[in-house]
C-alpha cells in the first residue's frame, strides 16, 4: 500500500511531545512490513537549522490565502526507509521558534494543510491512505471533499484521522474562513467556532485514537472535551491502537546515557549501580530506600493534586526517597521546593527537561509514578518497564491498557494501578507496592518480567496495516 502520513511533527526533525515519537516510528515499522511510506511535516526552523543540507528541492508552487498568493517549497529526504516531504515557507514556519503557540496557528496550519492537498498534483502523487495526526493537519479530508470533489485522483484517497490528545483541537474564531480557502458548511464550525478536529472527525473516513481504552473514554462526556457526542455518533468508524515503544532507542543495553548499561541476564547489578548514580546526581544519601520517580508536566491532568495530598505521609514514614523532573505550575514547583527544603535526604527535584537525566531516572528508579487524570496513550510507563522499573498508574487510558495489575496471589501482571482519581486510593497501591519490594524474591521476578515486555511498534503496525486494508477496501 501506499500511505502518506501528515503532521506537525516527528522524531527526530521536531519535536514538543508525544507524536513527534508516533511519526517518528510508525511510518519506519509500515516500511519495514513492505508499504510504500512517507511523512509530510512543517519545514520548522529547528529542521531548518539540522537538516538543510541534507534535503533535496523538489517543488515550488503557490496557494491562496485570503487575498495573498503564498509560497510553498516542497523539499525531501529519506530517512530509514521512509520518504519525507517538507513544507517550506519561511513566515509560517521558517523563523517561528515554537511550533505552536503563535497568534496566526489557525492561519498557519490552514496554509500547511492546503499545502499538502495541493502537493498531491504537484507531484503526482496519490496515495491509498492519507493518515493524518491531530487538529494540525484535521481540515485535510475537507478540503478533499470539496475544493477537489470532481477529481477522482483525489476521490480515490482514503482518509484515517488519529486523535492522540483530543484536549488540543484547533478552534479559532470565525475571522478565519477567509484564510483557509474553503468554502463555509457545517462541518468546519464548534460552539460558534472554526474547529480544525471537530472537523476531521465528521469528515475523515476513519477515525483512530492511541489506545483502546482511550477509545471508548472518549465518548463520556468527562474525557471528550465536547466531541463525545460526534465520536458516539461514528463510534462504528473509532478505532483505538496502543502506541508502541521504539526499543532501540530506548534500551537499557545500548543506552549510552545512563550510568550503568544492562538488560535481563544483569539486570540485579544494573539496576543497583544506576540507583547509585541516580542518587549522586540528586545529591542524595544511599538510605537503602526504593525510589518513587515522576519525569512529567506539572499539571493538574498528570496528577500531582493526588501526589501533594499524600506524599508527606510516605516521606514522615521513611518509606521511601522521591525524585522529580519536570516543569508546569509554579504552585506545583512552589510545593516541590518546600518538600524538598523539609525532607533534603528524600527528595530530589529538577525543573525543567533533560532527556539524560530523564533517562537516569528511568534506570536507576524503582518505581514510576503516573497519577494522569486522563492519558491518551502514554510513553513514561512503557520506558520505565523497559528499564525494569513498575509503573504505579491510575487506570485510565494507555496506562490502563498497557500495566496489567500485580496479583500478591498469583504473582501475575507488569504493575500496580488505582481506579478512581482518589489519593488515598493511590497511597493504599503505593503500599502494596512497598510491600512487594519488601519481597524481593517476588519483586525481582516481576524487574525481570516487565523487562521482556513486548511494545514495539511492530505489533502496531500489524494493527494498522489490517485497518488500512479494511478502509481501503470499504
Amino acid at each position: 500500500m501506499k500511505i502518506l502520513f501528515v503532521g506537525s511533527e516527528a522524531t527526530p526533525f521536531a519535536k514538543t511531545g508525544g507524536l513527534a515519537d508516533v511519526l517518528g516510528s510508525l511510518p519506519q515499522a509500515l516500511a519495514q512490513r513492505g508499504h510504500e511510506v512517507a511523512l509530510v511535516i512543517p519545514k520548522h526552523r529547528i529542521v531548518k537549522e539540522n537538516y538543510q543540507k541534507s534535503v533535496v528541492s523538489l517543488k515550488q508552487f503557490r496557494v491562496k490565502v485570503h487575498t495573498k498568493d503564498e509560497y510553498v517549497g516542497i523539499e525531501t529526504m529519506e530517512h530509514q526507509g521512509v520518504k519525507v516531504y517538507f513544507i517550506d515557507n519561511e513566515y509560517y514556519f521558517g523563523y517561528r521558534e515554537r511550533l505552536y503557540g503563535d497568534f496566526d496557528d489557525g492561519e498557519r496550519y490552514g496554509y500547511f494543510n492546503q499545502a499538502v492537498v495541493q502537493m498531491l498534483h504537484q507531484l503526482d502523487y496519490f496515495p491509498d491512505i492519507l493518515h493524518l495526526n491531530d487538529w494540525q493537519a484535521g481540515l485535510i479530508p475537507y478540503i478533499i471533499k470539496t475544493n477537489h470533489a470532481k477529481d477522482l485522483r483525489y476521490q480515490n484517497i482514503k482518509t484515517l484521522f488519529t486523535i492522540h490528545n483530543i484536549a488540543y483541537q484547533g478552534a479559532f474564531s470565525k475571522a478565519l474562513l477567509p484564510y483557509l480557502n474553503v468554502p463555509f458548511k457545517a462541518e468546519l464550525e464548534f460552539e460558534n467556532q472554526i474547529n480544525f478536529l471537530k472537523t476531521a472527525i465528521v469528515t475523515a473516513d476513519r477515525i483512530t485514537t492511541v489506545s483502546p481504552n482511550y477509545k471508548d473514554e472518549l465518548t463520556h462526556d468527562y474525557f471528550g472535551f465536547g466531541m463525545s457526542g460526534l465520536l458516539r455518533e461514528r463510534y462504528d468508524k473509532l478505532e483505538g491502537i496502543l502506541n508502541g515503544l521504539d526499543m532501540d532507542e530506548f534500551n537499557p543495553k545500548t543506552d549510552e546515557r545512563i550510568a550503568t548499561q544492562f538488560g535481563v541476564h544483569n539486570y540485579l547489578k544494573g539496576k543497583k549501580e544506576n540507583k547509585a548514580a541516580l542518587l549522586k546526581v540528586f545529591h542524595l544519601e544511599p538510605l537503602g530506600l526504593p525510589i518513587i520517580s515522576m519525569v512529567s508536566r506539572l499539571t493538574e491532568a498528570k496528577g500531582f493534586p493526588l501526589v501533594e495530598e499524600i506524599i508527606e505521609t510516605l516521606l514522615k514514614e521513611k518509606k521511601i526517597q522521591f525524585v522529580v523532573l519536570g516543569s508546569g505550575d509554579q504552585n506545583i514547583e512552589a510545593f516541590f521546593n518546600h518538600l524538598k527544603q523539609k525532607y533534603p535526604k528524600h527528595v530530589g527535584l529538577y525543573f525543567g527537561y533533560s532527556d539524560a537525566l530523564a533517562r537516569q531516572i528511568y534506570a536507576g528508579s524503582t518505581f514510576f509514578l503516573m497519577p494522569s487524570r486522563f492519558e491518551p496513550c502514554g510513553l513514561a510507563q512503557l520506558i520505565s518497564m523497559r528499564y525494569g522499573t513498575l509503573p504505579i498508574v491510575r487506570e485510565t487510558g494507555g496506562l490502563k491498557d498497557s500495566v496489567m495489575p500485580y496479583n500478591k496471589y498469583t504473582h501475575e501482571g507488569t504493575g500496580f494501578s488505582f481506579t478512581n482519581y482518589n489519593a488515598h486510593e493511590m497511597l493504599d497501591i503505593i503500599r502494596e507496592a512497598l510491600d512487594l519490594y519488601d519481597d524481593q524474591v517476588n519483586y525481582k521476578k516481576l524487574v525481570k518480567r516487565v523487562m521482556q515486555e513486548d511494545f514495539s511498534w511492530e505489533k502496531s503496525a500489524l494493527k494498522y496495516e489490517l485497518l488500512y486494508q479494511k478502509i481501503k477496501e470499504a
